[in-house]
């Protein structure tokens, strides 16, 4: 259904009306399948015209991260394949979870334009309404647990690359899962999973990104949107068609092997290389200048007592701007 709906959108982008019967045969599907079709298209938010005689006419295309609006045009390998949008869900993350428990294909997406149940890291409630991109990612890397971060890495360099293409910004990489612009929160990535002691089964990949949605009053301090920091409205098709993009060919890197280059780019990105920084965990505070990253996607700090490595924790950075 969802290709006979692509189809006859690539039909109507002529700007020209085009009769019923036209479409009917150019798709092999009967006058009233075509009518039940665009019915839903406009359902969808499609603005079409309908008048006898004369047939069916595209006003205007909707910026909804429909399905076939994202992967028209789109040739990427394995990321988004496969794209599901649903107006409401209470969070993209638990409806990919139970596909991935039924063996949905990895690359699998899951859109909404609203969440009303969304979390974030230590499930802090994630503001998800209309006009963002709120979705999830299903992947199945042949990697074990104990480098389950360079995903959440792949995700932040993927994200950052893509919104840099599209409206020409770059955010910062904040470790370990946002990103900043202007240092204020615009992407958060939470990262879930299901593994074997070596061989990890699959991976969620929900992402929350600020693009077009109000940002309330409350959070206007520490959140922004893509919309704020470049004063106009951006293309939310466009924006997850380079996401789409870019994840596939850093997805690509890390099936090959690539983890320094991977790690290497996550630096250069985060610009934390260097900085004094400060990391809360449940029991302990740590305090130390940043050396790197290691195999594990952790911190190399140096620290009073020492080089330590840091997987988890809240950051914040010391007589930095960053």
């Amino acid at each position: 259904m969802q290709n006979n709906q692509q189809k006859i959108l690539e039909v109507l982008k002529t700007n020209a009306y085009v009769s019923g019967e036209t479409i009917a045969e150019q798709l092999s599907i009967s006058r009233t399948a075509v009518w039940k079709h665009i019915k839903q298209l406009q359902q969808q938010g499609y603005e079409i015209t309908a008048k006898p005689r004369k047939g069916y006419l595209l006003n205007q295309i909707t910026d909804l991260p429909l399905e076939q609006e994202i992967q028209g045009g789109l040739k990427t390998s394995i990321i988004g394949k496969h794209i599901q949008y649903f107006s409401k869900v209470p969070s993209t993350n638990d409806v990919l979870k139970n596909l991935a428990k039924q063996g949905e294909s990895e690359g699998t997406i899951i859109i909404a334009e609203e969440q009303t149940n969304a979390r974030g890291r230590k499930n802090r409630y994630w503001n998800s309404p209309k006009e963002g991109l709120w979705f999830s990612i299903l992947l199945r890397p042949h990697i074990p647990p104990q480098k389950a971060m360079l995903v959440t890495m792949i995700a932040s360099i993927s994200l950052t690359q893509a919104i840099h293409r599209t409206i020409g910004i770059k955010p910062i990489i904040k470790w370990p899962n946002d990103l900043l612009i202007q240092g204020k929160k615009v992407c958060g990535i939470l990262t879930e999973l299901s593994a074997e002691i070596d061989q990890i089964e699959y991976m969620l990949i929900g992402i929350g990104l600020n693009v077009n949605n109000a940002i309330p009053e409350s959070l206007q301090s520490k959140s922004v949107s893509l919309k704020q920091s470049t004063h106009r409205h951006v293309s939310r098709v466009m924006l997850m068609q380079a996401i789409c993009i870019a994840f596939d060919e850093w997805y690509e890197q890390l099936k090959k092997g690539c983890e320094e280059h991977i790690r290497s780019t996550w630096l250069s990105l985060s610009q934390i290389q260097g900085k004094t920084v400060e990391i809360k965990r449940e029991l302990t505070t740590i305090k130390g200048i940043v050396k790197g990253i290691d195999l594990q996607g952790g911190l190399i700090l140096e620290s009073d007592q020492g080089i330590q490595h840091v997987l988890t924790g809240d950051i914040q950075y010391i007589n930095n701007t960053s």
